[in-house]
């Protein structure tokens, strides 16, 4: 009984057990008459020993109070959660619902086998007028009831439990979801007799895809009532945001699991959403994750082929960042290998056909395997290859885009063109050089980094495939020289200084320049440019130049003191072709101009490139520059050396009072 555990009676017992047992040893002693002695003094050590363990009780009862304290909180709780359970959600207050959601999403994450099976519970039913009886009734499951809470229609309207839930289920199937794609099985499969722990295994993946889907229905139907607004003129609203963030996290966290295309179909087209760039941004953010984290190229291969069809279907009336989630693809694998992997795919299933008992046991076991398979690594990245490949073609053939559709797309066309250049074979290698020649030839009305990408692109084939091919780069160096002094007029120069060092690099350091006059006719040119750009942009091209001076000693001429040159004309910087300049008939007189620069990063190079030191490489590499450079403006920090000097009129007054006191 609970009067028998409290501590008042606990003591009582405490008291009279001692007594009653050295009342015992007593009378054993008085009969044992001349051992009576030994034996009370055993009574009297049993009667210590006792009284020493007589303290055990009370700190027994404190626990046993302590105990049956926490036992009636978690009784409490449960039957507090119970009630909150089996309340509809329109009764329950705004608070209670969010207490419900978090203690669902516990009671998941605690126990996830027993969280998408429905519980079973008695409900009186009445008969007619006096005979009442008792059936089974199934309730929602816990993930069916937070799923219940997520749609509007079902909550009462409240969009803020709804969000909360949507929220709360995403980082639920995030946890539970397994790395491995269900498939359930089939009718055949399930006439089987198996064992109770396979029935439940199977049991327990159908109830989770059922609930999934639900939960991918709800976000998607979310999103497409937003849409309607969208189309209407009306913004989206937060709940509706909030849908399509959980599908790109769910792409993100999960591209291998079921439902994958479904997904992947909502979101690549809202890649494109010009109404709300936040959305925009996010579905770009998560296919440029799907594409990096793919290891065996197949649902990169699904996505890329996704979002080119969307493009070509919306006559490339795209956002440009819909062509930059291109640039995330890890592309490693040359068309040619590609070419000798399907060669080797198709061998392999000449031999399976052969024996096919074997062939689907090496699947089975291929299936379990944690490696890549290299075979379909290829055949994979080789299609991805040629779907983006096709789209950039199609971009830079296409004569009925407006120029500011050019504008826009051109530039991230070319810069996945120059990215995945080396990777062509060599049939394709000729058609991107002919389209990027007469690209070329209009290249003072194509935007800055438009015309730098192409330059760039071009570089890139001729240097990956195209090398065998012996072709005069000079077509591509020349639009480069013109290029140059509209570094110091745009605007966005902090990207088209990264261009434009990629440009020279492979123009001069990659390959070995024969023309004497035209490497001089760079280093003059990026001498002119760094007086009048920012420092972020000088900096850089000033140490470039220190690795012209270095690569080509006969540059050294422009050192040299104009009343010293013995030469013929002038210099005309204004040529298209830079041989035609004539660079020799002057010098590099900017370089003592800009010893005189605020920016110390500037003077510095401007020094080394007159004193004709050596670049310390990797720590002065002209792109590290310009990263270190484009940090400190945006931070606003500006390095300075301070001198100190006395004053004139100090120092002689300081010598007259020491003659004075002489």
């Amino acid at each position: 009984t609970d009067d028998l555990t409290t501590p008042q009676c606990l003591a009582t017992m405490e008291d009279s057990r001692p007594k009653k047992k050295a009342r015992k040893g007593g009378n054993r002693g008085s009969r044992a008459g001349a051992g009576g002695k030994m034996k009370q003094g055993g009574d009297r050590k049993h009667s210590s020993k006792h009284d020493a363990s007589s303290k055990r009780p009370a700190a027994a009862a404190n626990n046993i109070g302590s105990g049956r304290r926490h036992s009636q909180s978690r009784a409490a709780e449960a039957a507090a959660l119970e009630m909150l359970t089996d309340a509809p959600v329109s009764e329950l207050s705004p608070q209670q619902r969010l207490d419900l959601i978090a203690e669902l999403c516990e009671a998941v994450l605690e126990d996830p086998d027993s969280a998408f099976t429905s519980a079973k519970a008695m409900a009186p039913s009445v008969d007619g007028d006096d005979d009442c009886e008792e059936h089974v009734i199934r309730l929602p499951s816990k993930v069916r009831r937070i799923i219940d809470m997520a749609d509007p229609r079902l909550n009462g309207g409240d969009m803020s439990t709804a969000r909360l839930a949507m929220l709360s289920l995403l980082a639920v199937f995030r946890d539970v979801l397994p790395s491995y794609r269900i498939r359930l099985p089939t009718e055949a499969e399930r006439s089987v007799r198996v064992s109770k722990d396979v029935k439940k295994l199977w049991d327990y993946e159908r109830n989770l895809l059922e609930h999934y889907q639900s939960y991918l229905k709800l976000l998607e139907r979310t999103w497409g009532a937003s849409a309607k607004r969208l189309e209407v003129g009306d913004g989206a609203t937060l709940l509706s945001v909030t849908a399509i963030m959980c599908l790109c996290e769910l792409l993100k966290s999960a591209p291998h699991f079921n439902f994958r295309s479904n997904i992947m179909g909502v979101v690549v087209k809202q890649m494109n959403n010009r109404q709300n760039d936040e959305v925009s941004a996010a579905c770009c953010g998560a296919m440029e994750a799907l594409f990096a984290s793919d290891g065996q190229g197949e649902v990169a291969l699904e996505g890329a082929r996704m979002v080119a069809k969307m493009i070509k279907d919306r006559n490339f009336s795209v956002r440009a960042e819909v062509l930059r989630a291109f640039l995330a693809l890890p592309l490693r694998v040359h068309e040619d290998e590609a070419q000798a992997a399907k060669l080797a795919a198709e061998a392999n299933k000449k031999k399976k056909k052969k024996d096919r008992e074997t062939a689907d046991i090496e699947e089975e076991m291929r299936e379990g395997d944690a490696t890549v398979n290299k075979i379909t690594l290829a055949r994979a990245q080789a299609d991805t290859l040629h779907s983006i490949t096709l789209t950039y073609f199609r971009i830079l053939k296409a004569d009925d885009l407006s120029d500011e559709r050019v504008a826009e797309l051109l530039p991230p066309a070319l810069e996945g063109l120059a990215k995945f250049a080396h990777l062509i074979n060599m049939d394709t290698v000729v058609d991107l050089l002919g389209v990027l020649k007469n690209m070329l030839k209009r290249v003072d009305n194509l935007p800055l980094d438009a015309g730098l990408n192409c330059i760039l692109c071009a570089f890139q084939t001729l240097h990956g495939p195209g090398q065998e091919m012996q072709i005069d780069q000079k077509e591509y160096i020349d639009p480069l020289y013109s290029l140059l002094p509209r570094l110091s007029t745009e605007s966005d120069s902090v990207n088209s200084t990264e261009l434009a060092l990629k440009c020279l690099n492979g123009a001069f350091i990659k390959r070995r320049e024969y023309s004497t006059v035209r490497a001089a006719a760079f280093a003059k040119q990026l001498c002119t440019v760094s007086m009048h750009a920012p420092p972020h942009t000088s900096g850089p091209l000033l140490a470039f130049v220190r690795q012209l001076f270095q690569r080509y000693p006969a540059v050294h001429q422009l050192l040299e003191n104009e009343q010293d040159i013995i030469t013929s004309g002038a210099y005309t910087p204004s040529a298209t072709d830079p041989e035609h300049t004539n660079p020799f008939a002057s010098s590099a007189w900017e370089l003592a101009t800009l010893k005189f620069h605020i920016n110390p990063a500037v003077v510095y190079h401007a020094k080394g490139a007159a004193a004709q030191r050596m670049l310390q490489l990797p720590a002065e590499d002209p792109g590290r520059i310009r990263a270190d450079l484009i940090g400190n403006s945006r931070e606003g920090y500006i390095a300075y050396t301070m001198s100190k000097k006395k004053h004139p009129l100090r120092a002689k007054g300081g010598n007259d009072k020491r003659r004075r006191q002489q």
